[in-house]
């Protein structure tokens, strides 16, 4: 109805318009651009734990041993023996034993986290599918490293290089990129566990990476594994989400508060600047009135123009979204694993443009407009043309 007379009323009053737009852009894009950066959060709670190619990792907390050596076991853990390892690679739901010596140096230049790695393990396997340059250390290597990426950058360190780890040096042959997802991997320099052992004096493993035959077999492994050693801790990915589910819930909670707060928000500046909008229009609605328009027809009209600055806010405000979304997830945050001593890994914020919440804020938009307008329009349309007319 009448679309000529809308799109001139859009169009011509460009300030309102321009306000109403933009006002609209803006809340549009606070409100999907939260969201996306709570949902975002919630599932970067879980990225430490992906594509971890084990399904558990066992650590043996205990009075330390060698505290004097520049390069000794994580403070607070003990070594596994022989006979430790053994009865648990027996469990009736162990189907692989990976075995690693997780080292600290302390020296001149500060702090780096070593680990001695099985090369033909599963875990030594895994680590040799995420290098980048060179290779990773196989079973005839003696005095080989390999380096992560981002220790290696830090200290300018390439293929070819010599370090000195315990007094002795080894010659790096391989740069590796921790996959995102798998912080609990990271350390600074990987080289052979009969190396590690060397270069620290320690003949036994600390820790212990488990393949079971099924994940609803975790439990009764882990009270095996008890029965064994209760000093033994085994960290797995239903563990961390377990104790995470709190923190979870806490902030799920949060985010609907956080986006009922926004909405309530939205719906007090659109009633502003829709009341202001209508106020001003208050001698053109007079006019109307006065050659004969009746108060459906002003009402449908103005429920027009409303709508057309509501999707063309919505419009504006969801490419601004986009913009934000893109740049935010250009951003690295560090993460550490949890329970594990490792060097914190960089990773990503899994930052999405959700088609669902888009439909969903732009049915909320459409609505608190429309009905703020409605309300608006019909109690401005049944005051009197005179009324109107002396108003202004």
């Amino acid at each position: 109805m009448y679309l000529p007379y809308i799109f001139k009323e859009v169009f011509r009053r460009k300030s309102r318009t321009l306000t109403n737009v933009l006002t609209i852009a803006v809340i549009i894009t606070m409100l999907i651009s939260v969201t996306a950066i709570m949902s975002a959060y919630t599932s970067a709670i879980y990225l430490p734990f992906k594509d971890v190619d084990s399904d558990m990792i066992l650590q043996k907390s205990y009075n330390t041993t060698n505290l004097t050596s520049e390069i000794r076991v994580p403070f607070g853990r003990e070594t596994f023996d022989d006979g430790e390892i053994a009865s648990i690679s027996t469990l009736s739901h162990v189907q692989d034993i990976s075995r690693s010596l997780v080292l600290w140096d302390f020296d001149k230049k500060g702090f780096t986290s070593i680990e001695g790695i099985e090369s033909g393990s599963a875990v030594g396997k895994k680590l040799g599918s995420w290098v980048t340059e060179g290779r990773f250390i196989n079973g005839s290597d003696s005095k080989k490293a390999v380096l992560e990426s981002h220790f290696a950058k830090f200290n300018h360190l390439k293929v070819g290089n010599n370090i000195s780890l315990g007094g002795e040096t080894f010659n790096v042959v391989g740069i590796l990129k921790i996959g995102e997802g798998s912080p609990i991997f990271s350390s600074n320099i990987y080289i052979k566990s009969s190396d590690a052992q060397r270069i620290s004096g320690i003949e036994e493993y600390d820790q212990l990476y488990l393949k079971v035959d099924d994940l609803a077999n975790e439990e009764a492994v882990k009270e095996e594994i008890n029965q064994i050693d209760p000093m033994i801790t085994a960290v797995s990915g239903n563990y961390i989400s377990t104790s995470l589910k709190n923190v979870v819930n806490i902030y799920g909670t949060f985010y609907w508060v956080g986006v009922g707060i926004m909405a309530l928000i939205a719906i007090l500046v659109l009633f502003k600047v829709n009341a202001m909008a209508l106020l001003e229009r208050r001698r053109d609605i007079a006019i109307l009135q006065s050659v004969g328009w009746t108060k459906k027809e002003i009402t449908k009209q103005i429920l027009f123009e409303t709508s057309l600055q509501t999707m063309l806010g919505f419009v504006l405000g969801t490419i601004a979204s986009l913009a934000v979304i893109i740049l935010l997830g250009t951003v690295s945050i560090q993460s550490a694993s949890t329970g594990l001593e490792s060097t914190p890994t960089t990773i990503t914020m899994p930052l999405t443009l959700s088609p669902g919440i888009i439909a969903e804020y732009f049915g909320l938009i459409v609505v608190v407009s429309l009905l703020v307008s409605y309300l608006l329009a019909k109690k401005i349309s049944d005051v009197k043309p005179s009324e109107n007319l002396r108003s202004m």
